[in-house]
């Protein structure tokens, strides 16, 4: 892919992002129009340049976004058009999609592919750890900060949880991913409530901090890696509140107390981390 070819992509997506549109139907139309097996190969070659030439050295969040949540557009789009068998176990494509993607509704949206995937073997078999640890850590990750790293054996239970989450088209769901994430975008910031040190294992703090914030929606937030994700109070014990992150797969929320105190909880309330106030 030439320097010259990379800026027009780069400005194409820029327009995408302003407009707040991805132009599926002139999607349907170019991956229909692919007939042989070479023009597939050459054209998830092209998402994977986009992934790796365009996508990874994009630091504007806004464009990021744009970028990622198009390729898995298209990603689902081929799947869907030609059917399953234009994927290739040595295909990597639909792995980067998920893994250079940082947003929870996104991930969510685009699970039935992992799994197309998975059934079909190959490279995600083993890319990052024994499939799916790769995989179910980046949705942890994602949404809570939180690493599941050798605890296999919590993924049952919880792909059994990916797997049950809303169907539809694949299409569809990260298109309107995509509108909402935009709506997000253009929120301000009005309030910070407090911040934490991110930490990933009960055990390990890394640099850096997360934060619950007040935007211009009146609504409480969790900004993290300058993403943010809307926040859902779902009750009040004692001096505490429990919230959950919106759309979060796992049934995990957190106790935020008065003092500032805040702490991830799994489904049957067992505390995952207690996290550091920071300064």
């Amino acid at each position: 892919m030439t320097k010259k070819i990379l800026l027009t992509t780069i400005l194409l997506f820029a327009i995408k992002t302003s407009s707040a549109q991805i132009p599926i139907d002139e999607y349907k139309t170019e991956i229909s129009n692919l007939k042989t097996e070479k023009e597939l190969e050459a054209y998830w070659s092209k998402l994977q340049k986009i992934d790796q030439e365009i996508l990874v050295k994009t630091d504007d969040i806004r464009k990021a976004d744009s970028i990622s949540i198009d390729n898995m557009i298209r990603t689902a789009l081929i799947l869907k058009i030609h059917g399953e068998k234009v994927y290739k176990p040595n295909n990597i494509v639909p792995i980067l999609n998920m893994t250079h993607n940082y947003i929870g509704n996104c991930q969510n949206a685009f699970w039935p592919i992992i799994e197309t995937c998975a059934k079909i073997g190959g490279i995600i078999d083993n890319f990052g750890g024994k499939y799916p640890a790769y995989q179910i850590d980046g949705v942890a990750l994602t949404f809570y900060g939180y690493s599941l790293y050798g605890q296999e054996s919590k993924y049952p239970e919880l792909i059994k949880k990916m797997s049950a989450l809303k169907k539809g088209s694949v299409v569809s769901n990260l298109l309107e991913a995509f509108k909402y994430q935009t709506k997000l975008h253009n929120l301000t910031e009005i309030e910070v409530l407090n911040r934490w040190q991110l930490q990933p294992f009960h055990n390990k703090k890394e640099e850096g901090v997360f934060e619950f914030v007040k935007m211009s929606d009146d609504f409480i937030y969790l900004r993290k890696h300058k993403h943010i994700q809307k926040l859902i109070l779902t009750k009040t014990k004692g001096n505490s509140k429990i919230f959950r992150i919106e759309n979060e797969p796992f049934g995990w929320s957190y106790i935020y107390g008065e003092d500032g105190s805040l702490s991830l909880i799994d489904n049957e309330e067992n505390e995952l981390i207690n996290y550091t106030l920071a300064k």
